[in-house]
């Protein structure tokens, strides 16, 4: 009890997390690593529900800058699971989850990328990496992906549905 006591006391000097990271994917491996760790592996780890819009709104205005309500897509992913704050390529970013019909999972990534001139505005660009699609686009404020199972041949359509309604 003695240690835990000591070890738990602030010793008054500052702690600083080093995020200076060696740089070992780009942001289309991150996603798709955060979706097959955080989503489609195990059931979805949110940190906002699907019975809180307001705390979702709330969270993505913290997190990334944007005013917005919970997306709802009639398009094939129509159950709304949930949200949780990601870093993609060390910018902060929201991962929402979906369910398809089929019950397969369906993420969708915003993240706080303004366009720049690195990172000009885009249409729906497409990539399939080992099982997974990935549909993304740079807006004015924020790159978004839509990312789920390469089997589903309704992703290409949620991607435009999403890049028409985001």
């Amino acid at each position: 009890m003695a240690v835990g006591a000591t070890l738990s006391r602030d010793s008054g000097t500052a702690h600083v997390v080093d995020l200076s990271l060696e740089p070992s994917t780009d942001w289309i491996d991150e996603v798709c690593a955060s979706f097959r760790v955080f989503g489609r592996a195990y059931q979805p780890m949110v940190d906002v529900g699907p019975d809180d819009p307001a705390a979702f709104t709330d969270l993505v205005q913290r997190t990334i800058g944007i005013d917005m309500t919970v997306p709802t897509f009639e398009e094939g992913a129509s159950i709304f699971e949930g949200a949780r704050v990601v870093a993609i390529d060390r910018v902060p970013g929201i991962e929402l989850f979906y369910r398809n019909t089929a019950g397969d999972l369906l993420s969708v990534f915003l993240i706080a990328r303004p366009a720049s001139q690195e990172n000009q505005v885009t249409d729906v660009q497409e990539t399939i990496r080992d099982n997974l699609t990935v549909s993304w686009w740079q807006g004015e404020r924020s790159l978004v992906a839509v990312i789920g199972p390469s089997s589903d041949a309704d992703m290409p359509a949620l991607a435009k549905a999403a890049y028409l309604k985001l």
